[in-house]
């Protein structure tokens, strides 16, 4: 082979070869909107519903965490907004073949707004639970809405991790 037919196939190669070092290895996340979500959940490969591990014969106080998964810390503060749903039980129930109930309201107090701080990523609901034993029960939760209180601007609620659901 002479040098004119090298040349060509060498420089088709050659940049070939030097176009893949442009291409990053890593997904750019920098622009991505903040989302808020429950810390245990789907996208943190667990299932729920959860079942509770504490005490059930005297009240309880504990609470689920909120995460904003976000590229940059957030300068402004971010209330999420949380309501008891009771679909989340009947499709728990039609699903696995179960009787859950949802606790009854005089069972537990929770608040319906979280903060989460200029600068932290993790908000605390907390919840106290006033069950003397009792069984076969749900305390289903749900994202309803969420915004940055100065900016007045929504934030993206997760699809797959805006639900948590403890089950007694």
């Amino acid at each position: 082979m002479n040098m004119k037919k090298k040349f060509p196939i060498a420089f088709v190669l050659s940049l070939t070869l030097v176009s893949c070092l442009k291409d990053t290895p890593y997904m750019d996340v920098s622009n991505t909107p903040p989302v808020i979500e429950f810390g245990q959940s789907p996208a943190q490969g667990l299932q729920g519903p959860f079942p509770y591990d504490g005490d059930m014969t005297a009240p309880v106080d504990t609470a689920v965490a909120l995460v904003l998964a976000s590229p940059q810390v957030e300068t402004d503060t971010l209330q999420t907004i949380v309501q008891i749903d009771p679909s989340q039980v009947t499709a728990f129930n039609e699903a696995n073949g179960t009787s859950y109930a949802a606790l009854p309201e005089d069972m537990y107090t929770i608040s319906d707004t979280v903060n989460i701080l200029p600068g932290y990523r993790v908000g605390i609901l907390p919840v106290r639970l006033k069950f003397p034993g009792l069984a076969n029960y749900a305390l289903p939760l749900k994202i309803v809405g969420s915004y940055f209180l100065h900016k007045n601007s929504p934030v993206v609620i997760s699809s797959n991790s805006d639900s948590f659901m403890w089950l007694f």
